[in-house]
């Protein structure tokens, strides 16, 4: 048997032991950023690394949880070992949209874990992904791409789930108690970096540290919506940024009076 096929069955069975607190690795983040994708997790994990009394790994997105489940926790672990008396924890915005059991199996291994997640309007969060994901990694010309085309992408499930806030707050508040989940807003990062990244400074109970640079970390390429996907886009998200408005009020009531007044 190959080594790769020891260590999945490895893991394998070493996961119902763990869920039920046995083979447990002894040190495992205290926190997780859990996203939302293009929403400035790039920014919040070069923020968080620079603080001394937090350890994130120097790899930002370790996707353990999601792409890599199906290695022993153990490795995963080792990259918290040498924390010390640090608070330990990574960022992944995959983990926005694990499936249920998924996240059970984080809320039973790590009982006190605490979770940051980032929100972006949702119609610019779903261009800026298709954009990423098209434009930037794909190297499409979008001048290539009608409207129809663009429709279709930012159709796709894999556009969508990443954008649906409520689905994924609701589905790790199942979990995990809304006192362990901080929400912050993209807006925050330009408008006042500070108090955000002060605010998450506290809820991981550090003491709060000045921004060591302001603004988004890494800008994407600038690309207009055409105005046919733009309308499209909006009727398909507009019950979520009512939901959102509902839930959260400012700024969400500013993302919904943005696309629909």
């Amino acid at each position: 048997m190959s080594h790769e096929r020891l260590r999945r069955l490895r893991s394998m069975l070493e996961k119902p032991c763990q869920a039920r607190g046995l083979l447990r690795p002894s040190r495992l983040p205290e926190f997780l950023g859990i996203g939302a994708q293009k929403s400035g997790t790039t920014w919040l994990h070069t923020q968080l690394a620079a603080h001394p009394d937090l350890l994130l790994p120097e790899e930002k997105e370790l996707h353990y949880f999601d792409w890599n489940f199906h290695h022993p926790l153990a490795g995963y672990a080792a990259h918290f070992r040498n924390a010390g008396d640090r608070v330990a924890g990574e960022i992944t915005p995959g983990y926005a949209i694990l499936p249920e059991d998924r996240i059970a199996f984080i809320a039973r291994i790590m009982p006190q874990v605490r979770l940051v997640y980032l929100m972006r309007d949702p119609v610019e969060r779903a261009w800026s992904q298709v954009v990423m994901n098209e434009v930037e990694l794909g190297g499409v010309d979008p001048a290539s791409i009608d409207d129809d085309g663009w429709i279709a992408r930012l159709r796709e499930p894999r556009v969508c789930q990443r954008g649906d806030h409520l689905a994924v707050l609701d589905a790790w508040g199942r979990h995990v108690p809304e006192s362990r989940l901080l929400v912050g807003f993209f807006e925050e990062i330009a408008a006042d970096p500070g108090a955000l990244l002060a605010r998450v400074h506290r809820f991981l109970g550090v003491e709060p540290r000045p921004p060591v640079e302001t603004g988004v970390v890494r800008r994407g390429r600038r690309v207009a919506m055409p105005d046919a996907v733009r309308d499209d886009l909006i009727e398909m998200l507009e019950p979520q940024l009512r939901g959102l408005a509902d839930r959260f009020g400012a700024p969400c009531t500013d993302w919904l009076a943005r696309w629909t007044s």
